[in-house]
């Protein structure tokens, strides 16, 4: 193996590294909003909502890195997929991840997740699982640890030159059109100035522009809204209070009130896994068709990036499904005054049941 051959190699470690980290963050986000009453806590449900789509943006993003840097996104296999609660192992850092209902607790751990580089965060309370698996990170941010990942770059372009690590095929990149979602768009990754740019994104959006500004720079580069950093979105709900213009990342929010009511969530057990349920139930019949679904949109995801762009249509139109289904579980109660929720586990695609392809309505079918 050359040098550059090993050089790529450990760049594409990395890279795979950061697509898991983006999509490890969406479950426990998605478990906490499906349990949110969207009507009682609007701001909170549509502060993870937006949240989420930019994370699914984020590692379309990592994605198009990989592949044109000629590496390969690996998405449909067991180790791509966290066992929850995982370990988020920051260097210098390190706290538990689960799939738990909206709680203080649960904004807490996604503040961690999401911290700035420059911004010191209060500690909050850790809920100790035990023994539990864990998800290594390199850095003491997700923002440092993509810079990392450009500083590695830029060495490879210096030693080999910039061709040499962009020759990945371009019918693989994910284009702007393809990605059906809010918060910003897809960058088609073609040099170090267009990667930059794809990684710049995601952590413009995850910490903010700088280490004075609280947010994302989706107006400067998508003419779109003014709109918080995914840190800063979070505290708000913390605070229960909006960021207005001329807030600092320094000070609490000064902007108008958010109505959080924070004990009206559904309450659904922490981490469920199918096999809590019991063979048979209503339960255990749903968490299995959720893991099925989820794996199977696992596998969309793997095709998207690996030679077939346009399946994204259908993986986003899946994630509706998901939603449908975990709200199922949510209504399905298993003692104690607690209800059933998404599991989030992957599924051998030996054991998958194939789904039904789904196909958005022709414009005259369309409501």
């Amino acid at each position: 193996m050359s040098d550059l051959e090993k050089h790529k190699k450990h760049l594409h470690h990395m890279l795979q590294k950061a697509i898991e980290l983006e999509h490890s963050t969406i479950p426990p986000y998605l478990a906490a909003m499906f349990t949110i009453d969207e009507n009682t806590n609007y701001g909170a449900y549509y502060a993870i909502r937006s949240v989420v789509m930019e994370e699914m943006l984020h590692m379309t993003l990592a994605c198009n890195v990989m592949n044109a840097t000629g590496g390969s996104p690996a998405i449909d296999q067991p180790k791509f997929v966290p066992e929850y609660p995982v370990e988020l192992d920051f260097a210098g850092r390190d706290f538990d991840v689960g799939l738990v209902k909206f709680s203080k607790a649960a904004i807490e751990t996604f503040l961690k997740i999401e911290k700035p580089e420059d911004l010191k965060i209060p500690p909050g309370p850790d809920e100790i699982f035990g023994m539990i698996p864990e998800l290594h990170i390199p850095a003491m941010t997700i923002g440092e640890f993509y810079q990392m990942v450009i500083c590695y770059m830029e060495q490879i372009c210096r030693e080999f030159g910039e061709e040499a690590l962009f020759n990945g095929d371009p019918s693989l990149q994910l284009q702007p059109e393809q990605f059906y979602g809010g918060g910003g768009e897809v960058t088609v990754v073609k040099c170090m100035e267009t990667a930059k740019k794809a990684i710049h994104t995601i952590t413009d959006q995850g910490e903010g522009t700088s280490a004075d500004s609280i947010w994302d720079g989706d107006a400067v580069n998508f003419d779109q809204e003014p709109e918080v950093a995914h840190y800063f979105m979070f505290n708000q709900i913390r605070e229960e209070r909006y960021y207005k213009k001329g807030d600092t990342p320094q000070k609490p929010p000064s902007g108008k009130k958010m109505k959080v009511n924070w004990k009206i969530a559904v309450n659904m057990i922490d981490n469920p896994k199918a096999t809590h349920f019991p063979e048979g139930s209503e339960a255990r019949q749903k968490a299995d068709d959720f893991n099925n679904m989820y794996s199977n949109f696992l596998h969309l995801l793997h095709e998207t990036f690996n030679g077939s762009p346009a399946t994204m249509q259908q993986s986003v139109l899946i994630m509706y499904k998901l939603k449908y289904l975990a709200l199922e579980l949510l209504n399905i109660p298993v003692g104690d005054g607690k209800v059933a929720g998404p599991p989030f586990e992957f599924v051998p695609a030996a054991l998958r049941t194939p789904i039904t392809p789904v196909f958005p309505p022709k414009r005259s079918e369309e409501c």
